[in-house]
């Protein structure tokens, strides 16, 4: 099951620095949508607002037409209780650049952890479900090795794994295959493929893999300095970008 984002007049400041600029945007349920740009364009502190690691300074952040950090009470908007945010923010997923698995807990304990703890899910439940996905996403026989026994590539599979296994209804990508030898890069972006693809969750990818943000997206937005610069079908933003600075950026990273 997916579900819609939507963000209205976000920003997000840090220190003197303004990183997000008063972002209006909207995702459908079921999207793919890649978020491309520079280093330090608010790309990734996008996605920290939404995992709720960050506080917008303002702003709106809804999910599923319900707002994040406030609540509607009589009339007026007042700010949304712990429980109201822990809710919210368990309808959303993220797999971020560094694998951070526990090293003392094998691959099927790392992604039964969460549904246990958090879910609640007996331990049987929880570890079926973990064998799911580790299949999934191919490791159906790594069940039973420790993180320092893995790949670079394996263990990042793995945190895809442990996403997963709690159901979220959107799942954000930070930059997952940046920490990755290059020959490694290959097998995760296809498992990214094969989940967007499958259409149960709304995707939000911030990458710097150009042609596979191009063919696995449905939509590609374009930041800079904060703001998005361009916002449109993937083919279209990457075959004829209808700004001056976003077809600058792609002829730049594409060549290089």
């Amino acid at each position: 099951m997916s579900t819609s984002v939507t963000l209205e007049n976000v920003s997000k400041r840090y220190g003197d620095v303004e990183v997000l600029r008063g972002i209006d945007l909207s995702i459908p349920a079921g999207q793919t949508v890649a978020l491309i740009g520079p280093s330090g364009s608010g790309k990734s502190t996008l996605l920290r607002l939404l995992m709720t690691l960050e506080r917008p300074d303002a702003g709106r952040i809804l999910v599923g037409g319900e707002s994040m950090w406030t609540r509607r009470r009589g009339g007026q908007e007042v700010p949304a209780s712990p429980a109201h945010l822990r809710k919210v923010r368990g309808r959303i997923g993220m797999v971020f650049q560094h694998f951070n698995l526990f090293p003392h807990m094998t691959a099927l304990a790392n992604v039964a952890e969460a549904p246990r703890h958090v879910l609640g899910l007996g331990r049987d439940e929880a570890e079926q479900r973990a064998r799911e996905y580790l299949d999934m996403v191919g490791l159906g026989d790594k069940l039973d090795q420790y993180p320092g026994k893995l790949s670079g590539g394996q263990k990042q599979r793995v945190g895809i794994a442990r996403a997963l296994a709690m159901r979220p209804e959107v799942m954000l990508f930070d930059e997952v295959t940046s920490a990755l030898d290059p020959e490694l890069v290959g097998g995760v972006l296809e498992i990214m493929r094969d989940l967007s693809m499958r259409r149960t969750m709304t995707m939000i990818i911030v990458t710097h893999q150009m042609r596979f943000a191009e063919r696995s997206s449905d939509r590609t937005l374009f930041f800079e300095g904060g703001r998005i610069v361009e916002d449109g079908p993937s083919a279209q933003v990457f075959g004829h970008p209808a700004e001056a600075r976003t077809r600058q950026f792609l002829e730049a990273v594409i060549e290089a």
